[in-house]
């Protein structure tokens, strides 16, 4: 084969792969929706340390602290009034906020408001370092709990959280749905509010099939022993979340998704900011790319289809860059037979058409994805309607999140530990 023909089958091969995602996919958001699996057998759980990594956070970290404290108070008002024996109907819950480095503002607000907190002094790199210091020096006063719950410093808790926290028996690992907390502004925003619809219906399918799900980082739930094999262990990228996924997976741990309660995300309306998350994100999953190919390695005899569906939900992302790659390559391929046609060089046709059919079908699932997703939820105010200028500000927060991302490798992606 010639260069150009060996090149266009690369292609064809690589595009095979998004094209069968989308399909999986959109075959998942289609299924009948039902409860996550052994639903029947979900019970409150024990003691439970609900800790919130913040670094350079400033007071509002206490906003979400406040939320716990009052949810953990509730808790205990309910049992009294039940007259609810110890060790029964849900343990207590305990909060500690981890300052990952100094910040004197937090450490004001949380001690005006009473809530317990640690700072570790030198900041960084990276959430894995900041909660692997905690699972130090707790040590083994983390197996008291029943589980370890996390949760992002910008989050907030609806009334009843804890009351209505249920957890499958034989759970080791879990991923609550998040919500955004309120309408989203336009652009961007509104781009994630979507996102998070489709990860929420996609991960209770997800589970009922038996499929793994990925941590994404808010509102997620360990046993002590997934605690330290996963988050804890997550040092080698700032991509934390989908690391400790993959340590997890590979050590027989599978992530579940809950269908409740929903914890509220209130993130920056600035494309500015959202792009500076995302460019550790970007930067993050290029080094998990090496870094965790050996826990992909070591996961796929046990588990191959659960495997493959978290490594195309690691690296076939943002979609929003993979859907035009996957357009400008069907144009492009479109154009190339016509020409290739009319001057008689036929070798390279095949991959072409083959090309071009799997872009085609991957924009094609994705829009069917999007439609079953609508009329699942509908258009809920915190998922309106998204329109072309929103595409248009994601796509350009996500540019410039990947020019930040790949030009800058020490700070965004090379996680190396404290010495």
């Amino acid at each position: 084969m010639d260069i150009f023909t060996t090149g266009t089958a690369l292609l064809a091969a690589w595009a095979a792969t998004p094209a069968l995602d989308a399909f999986l996919r959109w075959r998942r958001l289609t299924a009948p929706q039902g409860g996550a699996r052994d639903a029947s057998g979900a019970r409150a759980p024990g003691m439970l340390l609900a800790v919130i990594p913040a670094r350079a956070e400033g007071p509002r970290v206490g906003d979400l602290a406040s939320d716990l404290k009052r949810e953990s108070e509730k808790t205990k008002e309910e049992k009294v009034s039940l007259k609810v024996e110890e060790g029964e109907g849900g343990g207590s819950v305990d909060v500690l906020v981890l300052l990952d480095g100094p910040d004197p503002d937090a450490e004001a607000r949380l001690k005006a408001d009473g809530v317990s907190y640690l700072s570790k002094k030198s900041p960084g790199p990276a959430k894995g370092h900041a909660l692997a210091f905690l699972a130090e020096r707790l040590g083994a006063r983390l197996d008291d709990y029943s589980y370890i719950l996390v949760f992002d410093a910008d989050m907030r808790l609806p009334e009843g959280f804890f009351r209505d926290l249920r957890v499958p028996e034989g759970t080791e690992a879990f991923q609550l749905p998040v919500r955004p907390a309120g309408v989203p502004a336009p652009g961007a925003p509104r781009v994630e509010a979507l996102s998070l619809a489709e990860a929420r219906l996609d991960d209770r399918v997800r589970d009922a099939e038996g499929l793994p799900v990925r941590l994404r980082g808010k509102a997620m739930g360990f046993s002590p022993r997934a605690f330290r094999l996963g988050p804890a262990a997550a040092t080698r990228t700032t991509a934390e979340d989908s690391e400790a996924t993959l340590k997890l997976l590979a050590r027989g741990v599978v992530v579940r998704a809950l269908d409740g309660p929903f914890a509220f995300d209130e993130p920056s309306a600035d494309a500015g900011a959202m792009g500076r998350s995302r460019a550790r994100w970007f930067g993050g999953h290029l080094k998990l790319l090496f870094s965790g190919f050996g826990d992909l390695v070591r996961s796929f005899p046990r588990r191959p289809i659960g495997t493959l569906v978290l490594a195309a939900d690691f690296w076939l992302r943002p979609r929003i860059f993979l859907l035009g790659t996957l357009a400008f390559l069907a144009s492009v391929s479109d154009a190339a037979m016509v020409v290739l046609s009319s001057s008689g060089a036929w070798r390279a046709l095949p991959f072409l058409l083959l090309l071009s059919l799997l872009g085609k079908s991957s924009l094609l699932f994705e829009w069917l994805s999007i439609a079953a997703l609508r009329r699942r939820i509908g258009y809920p105010a915190e998922c309106p309607p998204v329109s072309a200028a929103d595409l248009s500000d994601s796509l350009l927060m996500w540019i410039g999140a990947a020019v930040r991302g790949v030009t800058s490798p020490s700070r965004w992606h090379r996680a190396r530990p404290p010495a």
